[in-house]
């Protein structure tokens, strides 16, 4: 029986793509522990967003820890915490693999330290630097275990840029429910939003930030629709918060005559139903992206995807297997890879049976499950041994 704690970066309840993620931790730690969730501890920034939504109602094994907080009294407290509960081992969610957190958490007994990686660690950077990066891990090196990445793509990032040792790392890929997203033929979204029938539905979900690309994807719609005169599409981007995140980007095309093409659908609830009724996804990220969970829930609902050569993402779509990839950034390209499909309809849906069915084979939310519970279970047993 091993006690465990899943330390995370945020305040509670930080989002829909990280309550997977939660859910997992929890299941990891039950599995160390024999099933008895006493043994099973959640640290978070704060609690500001209530009791952690993804976690039982009952779940009270919870510490407020603030990971970029250096002051000593914090550390100390997270340090009689991890002591007095027995604690062995700890996964840190996106924290850097040289931080003091782990030379802390050492002391404090635990004998096996994971770190958990959404995001890159670095850029590359010369040969130089490259070497004091490489030493700086070496020296760090007893302090942690191993690093989960959901990419290679990532994981190269820190081989590469920050010169961690490749057998540190261990690629665990996101997976997607496939029971609840799954192809179903429907009107849904043209109902429930107003959108002609006769149109394709072009869809995006995801972060409006700019990193994502939305402003590569409306230059991409503007093209389609103005310079080329398409007007069998329509496009569907949505975002993650409540609040209006549209208004810089309804500008690109005021006056345009074509603000009945393009609908922003803000955050939504029913994306499993909105992505019945869409033709094809669209991911058009121009800064970092890893192993997007959208990308696999469009595939699992029968869409083809196009997303930018960027990252993780060319693993998450395959090219001319599962969707067509452009240049990031590049919004004719992206525009003419839509072109392609909306002018196929039949490579479209065959793109999109391909990517249905290797989500069912190797994405799914039980292949993730398999692929990070054996990858903990062996850096706790290489530890406890």
């Amino acid at each position: 029986m091993v006690r465990s704690l899943f330390l995370l970066p945020f305040a509670s309840n930080p989002g829909y793509a990280i309550s997977p993620l939660e859910v997992l931790f929890y299941e990891t730690g039950l599995e160390l522990a024999d099933s008895d969730s006493s043994c099973v501890h959640f640290g978070y920034q704060s609690f500001l967003g209530g009791h952690p939504k993804s976690l039982p109602r009952s779940f009270d094994n919870l510490i407020e820890f603030d990971v970029r907080d250096r002051d000593r009294s914090n550390a100390e407290r997270l340090a009689r915490y991890v002591k007095e509960n027995n604690i062995r081992f700890v996964l840190a969610f996106d924290v850097q693999p040289v931080h003091p957190l782990y030379k802390l958490l050492r002391r404090a007994g635990v004998s096996a330290i994971v770190a958990y990686l959404g995001a890159p660690i670095s850029s590359l950077m010369p040969t130089w630097k490259l070497m004091l990066k490489r030493l700086e891990v070496a020296i760090s090196q007893s302090k942690l275990d191993g690093m989960i990445f959901e990419s290679r793509a990532m994981a190269d990032f820190a081989v590469n840029g920050r010169g961690v040792p490749e057998r540190m790392i261990t690629i665990v890929p996101l997976g997607v429910d496939t029971k609840l997203f799954h192809p179903e033929r429907s009107e849904y979204a043209h109902n429930e939003l107003g959108l002609p029938r006769d149109r394709k539905i072009v869809i995006y979900s995801g972060h409006m930030e700019a990193r994502k690309g939305v402003r590569t994807l409306v230059e991409a719609a503007i093209d389609l629709l103005v310079r080329r005169g398409r007007t069998d599409a329509s496009f569907l981007i949505c975002g993650n918060r409540n609040v209006d995140e549209s208004r810089e980007y309804e500008s690109m095309y005021t006056g345009m005559g074509i603000d009945q093409f393009i609908k922003f659908g803000g955050y939504r609830s029913d994306m499993v139903r909105l992505y019945q009724s869409c033709f094809c996804g669209v991911i058009p990220s121009s800064g970092w992206d890893s192993f997007p969970r959208t990308s696999l829930e469009m595939a699992a609902s029968g869409l083809p995807v196009v997303a930018s050569r960027l990252g993780g993402l060319p693993e998450a779509v395959l090219e001319h297997k599962t969707g067509l990839l452009f240049e990031p950034g590049n919004a004719k390209q992206l525009a003419d890879c839509l072109e392609t499909l909306l002018d196929r309809p039949n490579l479209a849906s065959q793109y999109g049976q391909h990517g249905r069915a290797r989500c069912e084979t190797g994405f799914s939310l039980e292949a993730q499950r398999k692929r990070f519970k054996a990858a903990i279970l062996k850096y706790v047993a290489r530890e406890e041994s």
